[in-house]
C-alpha cells in the first residue's frame, strides 16, 4: 500500500480548487483519500479524536479496488485555514447544524458547497444558512465503515459519488469542479442530480425503515414468509409522498427498487441499523421524520411509515434517557 503525504500528493497547481472535506468518516474519508491520491489540494475539518487517529494511522482506505494511505492536512473548528473553493459535507445529518456554523470562516463568496448526506432536507437547511452560495447536489452510494483504528473499510467493490448543479452555480465554477473531481473514477457528474437524490431517498427510507423496524438484515426479512411485501409497501408509501411533496419519480421505480432489494445479499443491512445496534444516534428525524411531516401536510396515508417512525422515536427516547 503506497503512502503519500500532503505535500507529495497535492499539486497546488494554479487555478486548482482548494477542497475542504467536513466529515472524514466512512463516506467523506473515502472520497478525501481518493482525491488526495489523484493529486488534489484537500484539507479535512475534523474533531480532536479524529485528528489523533489520522496522525497515528494516516487516512487509510482498505478496499477491494485498491488500498491507499496518505497523511492529510487537517484543521479543527476555529483554527486558521482557507478560504476554500469547494466544501464537501459528509457528516451525519444530526451533525449538520454544528458543521454549518463551523465552516463559515472557511468560505468565500464563490465557494461551492457539495453535500453527500442522506435524505433531502439538508438541501433546504444549507440554502437557508448560506443564501445565494453556490450549492451542488450530491449522492453517495458506497458500503463502508470505520474500524477501531479509524481506517476506512470499503466493504464491497462498488462505490459511486454523483454530483451536479443545484442552485447559484456558474458554468465557470462547474468547469473547475469537474477538473478537480474528474481524477477519481467513482465520481461522476449527473445532469439531473435532484432526481437522483429523490431516487436514493426513496430506496434509503424504505431500506433503513424496514431493517430497523424488524432489527434484522435484508435476507432475514425478505426470505421469511411474505417478507418482501414490507419493502414493497414502504417503497409505495414513500414514493407517493415524494411525488406529492418533493418532485417527480420515474414510472415503475417502486418495481425497479424492489428488484434491487430482492437481489441484495442476505447479509445486507443499512447504516441506520448498524447505528441502532451500536447504540448510536440515528438519522431517523432527517429521513423518516421529515418524510412523515410531508405526508401529514399533504394528507398522504402512510401507516407503515408511521409505525417505522414510532419505533425509531422510541429508540431515540430510550437512548437519550440512558445518557441522561
Amino acid at each position: 500500500m503506497e503512502t503519500k503525504n500532503a505535500a507529495e500528493a497535492q499539486t497546488g497547481e494554479a487555478g486548482a480548487l482548494k477542497v475542504l472535506v467536513a466529515g472524514a468518516g466512512a463516506v467523506g474519508g473515502y472520497l478525501a483519500a481518493r482525491l488526495i491520491e489523484a493529486g488534489q489540494d484537500v484539507t479535512l475539518l475534523v474533531r480532536e479524536r479524529r485528528e489523533r487517529q489520522l496522525k497515528q494511522h494516516g487516512l487509510t482506505v482498505i478496499s477491494p479496488t485498491g488500498d491507499t494511505r496518505c497523511e492529510p492536512r487537517t484543521i479543527k473548528a476555529g483554527e486558521p485555514g482557507g478560504p476554500f473553493d469547494l466544501i464537501v459535507l459528509a457528516t451525519k445529518a444530526y451533525g449538520l447544524p454544528e458543521t454549518l456554523q463551523q465552516m463559515k470562516p472557511y468560505l468565500h463568496e464563490e465557494s461551492a458547497i457539495l453535500p453527500f448526506l442522506n435524505g433531502i432536507k439538508h438541501m433546504d437547511d444549507i440554502a437557508a444558512a448560506y443564501p445565494g452560495q453556490p450549492l451542488l447536489g450530491g449522492v453517495a452510494r458506497i458500503e463502508s465503515t470505520l474500524d477501531e483504528e479509524g481506517r476506512v473499510v470499503h466493504i464491497t467493490p462498488y462505490s459511486s459519488y454523483r454530483y451536479g448543479t443545484y442552485s447559484h452555480t456558474s458554468p465557470a465554477l462547474m468547469e473547475r469542479v469537474r477538473a478537480a473531481l474528474s481524477g477519481v473514477s467513482s465520481v461522476k457528474e449527473h445532469t439531473d442530480i435532484a432526481r437522483d437524490m429523490r431516487d436514493k431517498y426513496l430506496l434509503l427510507s424504505a431500506l433503513s425503515g424496514v431493517t430497523t423496524l424488524f432489527q434484522a438484515s435484508v435476507g432475514d426479512i425478505r426470505d421469511t414468509g411474505d417478507g418482501l411485501r414490507w419493502f414493497e409497501q414502504a417503497l409505495a408509501e414513500n414514493a407517493a409522498v415524494i411525488r406529492t411533496a418533493i418532485g417527480p419519480l420515474d414510472d415503475g421505480i417502486v418495481e425497479r427498487l424492489l428488484a434491487v432489494i430482492a437481489g441484495m445479499s442476505a447479509a445486507s443491512t443499512s447504516s441506520m441499523l448498524r447505528d441502532l445496534n451500536a447504540g448510536l444516534p440515528t438519522e431517523a428525524a432527517h429521513i423518516h421524520g421529515h418524510l412523515l411531516k410531508l405526508a401529514r401536510k399533504h394528507e398522504c396515508s402512510v401507516p407503515l411509515l408511521e409505525t417505522i417512525w414510532q419505533r425509531l422515536a422510541v429508540y431515540e427516547h430510550q437512548r437519550e434517557s440512558k445518557l441522561g
